[in-house]
């Protein structure tokens, strides 16, 4: 069986997963579980409207939970109206496939929970040692969602979460030798990328695809570029998702050092794919990639192979890692929230 053949099937089972969920999960209301639309009887991942609180783990609903985290940093949550989704209602969509809520789901109830984020991060890198609070523009937190960089996106825009380099989640820790390492964390779960119409993938088309050339240009070929010349010579290259996206994500982590944000002077990009979403972690969508890279099959390895210093500035982790890093270190107290995360999830 080719990896081509088996691209849509995490999509569909991951879907279905969730659909099973809403439908015998006590942490979904009566009312989320049972839409009355004809959208979401035909997909159960969708909860009904006015119920997409439930799409939350319950310790962040309300008003002072995941909402106001949002609103006081004026952070835009991910809409869809192929999910029908009312983009005049704030709060979450009521896909319950969505990645935006899975990373939500996962990383802010372990702020409440006393070395929970630090064995998160443990799951990732082993010589991580403190968490470092994020003090920016009068909010503190230990993670921050949408995260742009301090007071620009690479594009020059201020909005968190809409038409902008971001990252799903933002947190800083400090290692053994005392650095501070940021990690840039981008969260995946039923996204895919083809590569069977490259043409219409490709990003350098047109005066769209020139003006991307000339905002990220600069920091590829720049000297503090992670971007290695001798591998990876060519920026269009990347101009296909998902590498689009990481090249993106990687010159904003660049441009923190570059710019001690936060006094940072190390930065890790990581993507939190499931391990059987092989759709998005084995297509290579990128024609030139390939050729350059013909031996290699993974997306982890092309970006291994295109960086510097790829142990240090890249990773690719299951989320299945992380839950079982936090239960390792904090078994008692995280118990309720890995039940929740496994039995949603699936890991």
């Amino acid at each position: 069986m080719t990896g081509q053949s088996r691209e849509p099937k995490f999509e569909f089972s991951a879907r279905r997963h969730q659909g099973n969920f809403r439908d015998s999960s006590d942490t979904i209301s009566p009312e989320g579980s049972n839409p009355s639309d004809d959208k979401a009887v035909r997909h159960r991942h969708l909860l009904a409207v006015g119920s997409e609180m439930d799409n939350l783990y319950p310790s962040i609903r309300g008003a002072d939970g995941a909402l106001r985290f949002f609103k006081d940093r004026d952070i835009k949550w991910w809409k869809s109206s192929r999910s029908g989704d009312n983009s005049k209602v704030d709060g979450p969509t009521r896909n319950m496939a969505s990645s935006q809520v899975a990373c939500v789901n996962f990383l802010l109830p372990l702020i409440e929970i006393p070395g929970a984020l630090l064995a998160a991060l443990k799951g990732i890198d082993g010589d991580v040692r403190n968490i470092v609070d994020i003090e920016y523009q009068g909010n503190i937190s230990p993670v921050e969602f949408e995260w742009i960089g301090l007071g620009r996106s690479l594009e020059g825009g201020r909005t968190r979460g809409a038409r902008t380099t971001s990252i799903d989640a933002f947190v800083v820790a400090e290692t053994e030798t005392g650095r501070k390492r940021a990690y840039l964390l981008e969260w995946k779960y039923v996204e895919q990328y083809f590569s069977s119409k490259p043409e219409r993938a490709y990003k350098g088309i047109g005066q769209a695809g020139e003006t991307r050339r000339q905002r990220y240009s600069p920091w590829f070929y720049a000297d503090t570029s992670s971007f290695n010349p001798a591998t990876a010579p060519e920026m269009d290259d990347f101009l296909y998702e998902p590498f689009y996206q990481i090249m993106r994500q990687r010159l904003l982590a660049d441009r923190m050092i570059a710019d001690s944000e936060l006094d940072v002077t190390e930065a890790k990009v990581v993507v939190v794919v499931p391990e059987e979403n092989l759709a998005y972690r084995e297509i290579i969508t990128a024609p030139p990639l390939k050729e350059r890279f013909p031996e290699i099959k993974t997306v982890a390895d092309v970006m291994e192979t295109a960086l510097k210093q790829p142990g240090e500035q890249f990773a690719m982790v299951a989320p299945a890692a992380l839950v079982d890093s936090v239960e390792a270190d904090c078994r008692e107290s995280a118990a309720q929230w890995a039940e929740y995360w496994r039995r949603r999830y699936g890991v």
